[in-house]
């Protein structure tokens, strides 16, 4: 059976937001952002274990929030980078070399589900690389420096990346060190990793528009109603 990781990267400021307390500390329908992101991965049954990064400042807090909430699959608490792409990285290094696979979740990401995660895992146990997307709903249009339109690329090819996403852990591991020997550190998100330093298929998974990124005040307002119709529903978001 393979060996299954998760990495949350949680160490950002949160500054899109204005408020004095992080977001991923802001409490969503009563319950911490992070927390919720952790109950729902941690509810994921492939998944051995969960590493979680954060900055610094934060390792107290985390380390009470893990123990008052008794989530028991997160293993350890990573130091963060300055940026993301080093964020995850810091956690990468340090997962057990057996790992297999590992999914990295955006620790401000609360209303994914359980279904979602295992799509990703399925699709990368296939194909090396999974991650889950909504195609986008609006007309794009590509820019130059001056602001005149260029050009306006094919709506059907264009989706907008979410996570989770899902690697094979040698590979994704081998691409962010390879970033860093590049001195790259720009990279968004870890599918942009593998497109630009490794040779291998990443696989769409369509997602939903409910797996909001939290990032501004309304995205509180968004979340707490997704949360009220699932709720009103019957639905649990740890099992959807």
């Amino acid at each position: 059976m393979k060996k299954i990781w998760a990495v949350i990267p949680a160490a950002g400021m949160g500054k899109r937001m204005g408020m004095a307390v992080k977001k991923q500390f802001i409490r969503l329908a009563g319950k911490e952002i992070l927390i919720r992101t952790l109950e729902t991965v941690a509810a994921v049954p492939e998944i051995e274990g969960i590493l979680l990064v954060v900055s610094r400042d934060d390792l107290d807090l985390c380390q009470h929030l893990i123990h008052d909430y008794q989530i028991e699959k997160v293993k350890d608490i990573i130091v963060g980078g300055g940026t993301r792409q080093e964020s995850v990285l810091n956690g990468l290094s340090a997962l057990p070399k057996d790992c297999d696979m590992v999914v990295i979740h955006d620790g401000a990401r609360p209303l994914v589900t359980v279904r979602q995660i295992q799509e990703t895992i399925e699709a990368a146990a296939l194909y090396g690389g999974a991650l889950l997307a909504v195609q986008v709903k609006d007309t794009i249009k590509v820019v130059d420096k001056k602001g005149f339109v260029q050009r306006t690329p094919a709506r059907k090819n264009l989706w907008s990346a979410q996570t989770p996403q899902t690697f094979r852990y040698p590979d994704i591991l081998e691409g962010h060190r390879h970033a860093v020997v590049m001195g790259d550190y720009g990279c968004t998100d870890d599918s942009q990793v593998v497109e630009k330093y490794l040779d291998l298929p990443v696989r769409i998974v369509e997602g939903s528009n409910e797996n909001i990124k939290i990032t501004t005040p309304e995205d509180i307002s968004i979340g707490e109603k997704i949360l009220e119709a699932r709720e009103a529903a019957g639905y649990d978001e740890k099992t959807l």
